[in-house]
C-alpha cells in the first residue's frame, strides 16, 4: 500500500506518504493525482515518507517509479524517510545521488517527530 498519510494539517507543501507492503498501480495513480494538485499550489514541495515494509518492490524501485511519474521532480527540495528497515535506510544514500538537488535524510521511527520538524 502506498497512500497519502496524515500529517500536520497546516503544512500543505509537504507530501506525506506511507508505504506498507505491496504497491499497485492504483496506489501510484492516487498519490500522483495529489502531487499534481500540490504542485499547482506550491513552487517547491517536500516529501515525507514512512516505510513500514516493502512487498515486491525495493526502495530504489519505488523512488524511481515516483521520479519517472513526476514531471517536475526538480521542484522537490527535501526528502525525509522514516523507517527501521535497514535495506531502505541504506538505499536512501543511493537516492541522494539520484536526486542531487534534493536534500535527503533518513530517520528511525522513534525519531519521527524530528523527521517531521526537519522536513517542514
Amino acid at each position: 500500500m502506498l497512500r497519502i498519510a496524515p500529517f500536520k494539517p497546516d503544512v500543505d507543501h509537504v507530501v506525506p506518504l506511507e508505504i506498507d507492503g505491496e504497491i499497485n498501480s492504483r496506489d501510484f495513480a492516487n498519490v500522483l493525482a495529489d502531487l499534481e494538485t500540490r504542485l499547482q499550489k506550491h513552487e517547491t514541495l517536500r516529501l515525507y515518507i514512512e516505510i513500514k515494509s516493502l512487498g515486491g518492490m525495493g526502495a530504489s524501485t519505488v523512488f524511481n517509479e515516483l521520479k519517472d511519474a513526476i514531471k517536475h521532480w526538480d521542484r522537490f527540495d527535501r526528502l525525509a524517510v522514516v523507517t527501521d528497515v535497514e535495506g531502505v535506510r541504506t538505499a536512501t544514500t543511493v537516492i541522494d545521488k539520484l536526486a542531487p538537488k534534493m536534500e535527503c535524510q533518513t530517520f528511525r521511527f522513534d525519531a519521527r517527530d524530528t523527521a517531521q520538524a526537519w522536513v517542514t
